[in-house]
């Protein structure tokens, strides 16, 4: 059995690179404004007009944000006598062409919208471009586009227009044939995926295909939704590359249904884990608070959003009971950006020790948020932070140190050193797949147990375990309701205290392995300690494929 999962986390990511290497078309996400999130499916040459003229009064275009984007509801119901898509004229009198001489006559990009459906989203009788990828591709060329956003209603009929779990609305075939379409047009237009993350394995399709592609349902005008989406790209680093980005949906900063503290929350998750940055809020200084504005403006976090590295954090530590987590990545220049995520409703103090987290013995740090240089940080810290800060930290002149990281002591397979007790049982897998064991456990519900007994520890105390999981329960129809894109279990050691864990998407399906590390306490030294993985309140956990000790 492998020592560690690092190596094969790694060698997933270089092939990842190689494969979408070639399909790049930007070198960092695309940023921009869109429609949709406040006007709806409702767009007019005024409103399109209006709000591409304030990205570049307001600043927002010399920052980065360039496409701008009218969503749903800008074609007229019938295609002309030779397939091609029409403006609506009631609302864009001057038609396709002009309002793209218009966006570019600014200095900015011209985006289009349609889907790979009968029809388009938020409508029961305007087209989609099923059917007719190659005579739209020509068309959004012939107009001046920039980029398209494609959308996945009405993959079936024209009756459904939401639909989770059919074979056409899971399959990539869709979204591929208008790929190659817009390949074959003289114009270089970027893809941006809208695809909800429907059906399996979507980062890997997507990514060779799509400069972004959408990995969830579409944001909610609330917190929970933050959580949700937050949740869901956890495993979408594989993927994710210069050029290929992962989509966490357009920003809600500025809609009023956040507060500012979640409003900066929401934007440097967003900018962190390289999701394109699409402006949602309507940029009219009497719509928007100018608080909202700023920090859509804060050039500091948006420059770790395009930093030319591409490569997005990645959850490395969770503390579901004391509500918050860390995320750290890989900035150009040898720097690291560390995430410090309070979930909690309220403010609290948190430790955070870069030693044993990152293996850095010392740097030069800067909070991005305060814009503020903190000097030289080494060892053990202690962060205040207010309910629902994203506290963002850049490290440089980074010393590292790999005797202050936890090692690898030992790794136990849930499918064949456990002891099953409930509904617990063990599945098997495809080849490759279920790594690094081949098996997993499934089916743990509440009242249900794994429990591994002789577990090894040089000392006492608490461990680092990183725990290798498979949860691919994704909340599409529950977006907008409770869906968290999480399942729970309970750890507890030596028969000390059962501590809640919730974990995470995983991966691309139900047989792809993620890895969780948490802080688990009440082991003693030596090789009969207990460890007991347990269902936790309604709903079963997530598969467990097995763990491994870090001491």
């Amino acid at each position: 059995m492998p020592s560690s999962r690092s190596a094969f986390y790694a060698a997933a990511v270089v092939v990842t690179q190689v494969a979408v290497a070639a399909n790049v078309r930007t070198t960092t996400p695309h940023m921009g404004w869109n429609s949709y999130n406040y006007y709806s499916c409702n767009p007019t040459e005024e409103i399109i007009k209006a709000n591409a003229q304030a990205l570049v009064d307001l600043g927002f275009a010399d920052l980065g944000y360039k496409h701008v984007t009218t969503d749903c509801g800008w074609m007229s119901r019938d295609r002309d006598s030779e397939g091609r898509l029409q403006f609506n004229t009631t609302l864009f009198p001057s038609g396709g062409v002009a309002l793209g001489e218009f966006i570019h006559g600014l200095g900015l990009k011209y985006g289009f919208y349609s889907g790979g459906g009968y029809l388009q989203c938020g409508s029961t009788d305007l087209p989609a471009s099923l059917g007719y990828e190659e005579i739209d591709a020509q068309s959004f060329a012939d107009w001046g586009g920039d980029s398209l956003k494609y959308d996945n209603c009405y993959p079936t009929d024209k009756v459904l227009m939401a639909d989770y779990d059919s074979a056409e609305a899971a399959s990539p075939a869709r979204f591929q044939t208008m790929a190659a379409a817009l390949d074959a047009v003289d114009r270089d237009i970027n893809y941006f995926i809208c695809q909800w993350g429907v059906g399996t394995n979507v980062g890997a399709w997507a990514s060779a295909i799509g400069t972004s592609w959408r990995m969830s349902n579409d944001i909610y005008n609330a917190w929970r939704s933050i959580w949700r989406i937050t949740n869901q790209v956890v495993p979408y680093y594989k993927y994710t590359t210069v050029g290929a980005y992962a989509d966490m949906d357009m920003l809600i900063v500025g809609l009023n249904a956040l507060s500012l503290e979640e409003e900066r929350f929401h934007f440097g998750m967003w900018a962190i884990n390289k999701s394109p940055l699409g402006i949602g809020a309507p940029l009219e200084p009497s719509l928007a608070p100018q608080d909202s504005l700023n920090i859509l403006g804060n050039a500091e976090v948006i420059a770790l959003n395009q930093d030319p590295l591409g490569e997005p954090a990645r959850l490395v530590r969770r503390f579901t009971e004391e509500e918050y987590d860390i995320w750290a990545g890989n900035l150009s220049n040898s720097r690291l950006v560390i995430g410090i995520a309070n979930w909690r409703n309220a403010s609290q103090t948190v430790a955070l020790d870069l030693g044993s987290l990152l293996g850095v013995a010392s740097a030069s740090a800067r909070d991005v948020w305060a814009a503020a240089d903190l000097g030289t940080l080494s060892g053990a810290q202690t962060l205040q932070l207010a309910g629902h800060e994203l506290k963002l930290l850049v490290l440089s002149n980074v010393v590292s140190s790999s005797d202050s990281k936890p090692q690898a002591a030992g790794y136990y397979t849930a499918a064949s050193g456990a002891t099953l007790s409930g509904q617990a049982a063990v599945a098997g897998c495809g080849a490759n797949t279920c790594l690094p064991a081949g098996q997993k456990v499934g089916d743990i519900y509440p009242g249900s147990a794994v429990t591994f007994g002789s577990v090894s520890a040089a000392t006492a105390g608490t461990k680092l375990l990183g725990v290798d999981f498979i949860n691919y329960e994704i909340a599409l129809a529950t977006a907008w309701d409770w869906g968290s894109n999480t399942r729970n279990l309970t750890v507890s050691v030596n028969g000390g205290a059962a501590k809640r864990w919730a974990f995470p998407i995983s991966g691309g399906d139900w047989s792809d392995t993620g890895r969780l590390e948490i802080e688990v306490d009440g082991f003693e030294a030596g090789s009969q300690n207990e460890v007991v993985f347990a269902g936790f309140g309604s709903n079963p956990g997530p598969d467990l494929v097995g763990f491994e000790v870090f001491e």
